[in-house]
């Protein structure tokens, strides 16, 4: 392990290995830096700090060999930029992307959901862009420390630059390329859109889905936006709800979506992104979708209200 950078790499000029700058700094970014800073230049870009980020992986704790910038001032374009922000953050994104990207710069979207590259085309043309999905395990516990209970793998749609970036990528975490990049992020989201959603809303682990009287919730939230994910052109067998019910079920039982997690932080939810994007496709098709629609409001009211007419009024009384 090399000692920590003095100084974010503003460019790629005069640097023997790719540079790379990872946005979003949670625990999927921690996770993914560390799996590429032996074979390339690594920065993170944290909001404020420059403070180093550790990564815990079984009982060993180290430090994350990587570059911090606490701003975009002072950095120019990079070989790759990795996204790793939730979907609804991106556009809070905006300063790094603008310092960032070039005319040579591949963005790797690493995030929930589907229509990854719309969301930084105001940054990059689609053919420059690398769709992801993640299936890593892991925790920020403490604001510079990330906890990792399996490294899993990330899913990339395929291509050149996919391939070219799956090689930068240590052996330890594992890289897919998915020709079927439909089925492939439509499969997480119909699972995303259920699970996600009832752990915010019971304020539940995983352990959640053998509950008898959710598990038909959960069965019919899958259902209806497994059919959505087949009119969108995914190729997902008969039957496949009760395939993906047993995919959870052999999920750890302790283990908290990041959507449970946000509610419980109080940050904003990404729902709109989940069954929020399930919702807008059965719409193109006209399908009703009613249980995606009805859980889909409720996760809607957990989220913050101005409360100060209600205030006001309670104080007249």
């Amino acid at each position: 392990m090399t000692d920590f950078l003095p100084r974010p790499f503003a460019t790629s000029a005069g640097s023997t290995r790719p540079t790379v700058a990872v946005v979003g700094v949670g625990a999927i970014g921690t996770v993914v830096a560390d799996a590429l800073s032996a074979r390339a230049a690594v920065t993170l870009a944290r909001r404020g700090t420059t403070t180093p980020m550790s990564l815990q992986l079984g009982a060993n704790i180290h430090p994350v060999d990587a570059a911090v910038a606490g701003s975009p001032e002072g950095l120019g374009p990079v070989d790759w930029v990795v996204v790793t922000v939730k979907a609804q953050d991106t556009p809070s994104i905006g300063p790094w992307l603008d310092a960032l990207v070039g005319p040579h710069t591949t963005v790797v979207m690493l995030q929930n959901g589907i229509g990854h590259a719309e969301r930084v085309s105001a940054w990059v043309p689609a053919s420059r862009v690398v769709p992801g999905i993640v299936y890593v395990a892991a925790e920020k516990v403490q604001r510079d420390l990330v906890v990792c209970r399996n490294l899993g793998a990330l899913a990339l749609a395929a291509g050149d630059k996919a391939a070219e970036f799956a090689a930068l990528v240590d052996e330890g975490l594992s890289i897919r390329l998915v020709d079927d990049f439909v089925t492939e992020s439509w499969s997480k989201l119909v699972m995303n859109s259920a699970l996600n959603t009832i752990t915010a809303l019971t304020d539940r682990t995983m352990e959640v889905t053998g509950d008898a009287g959710v598990r038909p919730l959960i069965h019919a939230l899958l259902v209806e936006a497994s059919q959505v994910a087949v009119a969108e052109g995914a190729r997902l067998p008969d039957g496949v709800a009760d395939e993906f019910l047993a995919h959870m079920d052999a999920l750890p039982r302790n283990s908290a979506t990041s959507m449970l997690l946000d509610r419980r932080a109080g940050r904003a939810l990404e729902h709109d992104y989940l069954t929020g994007a399930v919702l807008q496709a059965a719409d193109r098709h006209d399908m009703p979708v009613e249980t995606l629609r009805m859980v889909h409001g409720l996760i809607d009211a957990l989220a913050p209200r101005d409360h100060s007419v209600v205030d006001a009024v309670s104080l007249a009384a």
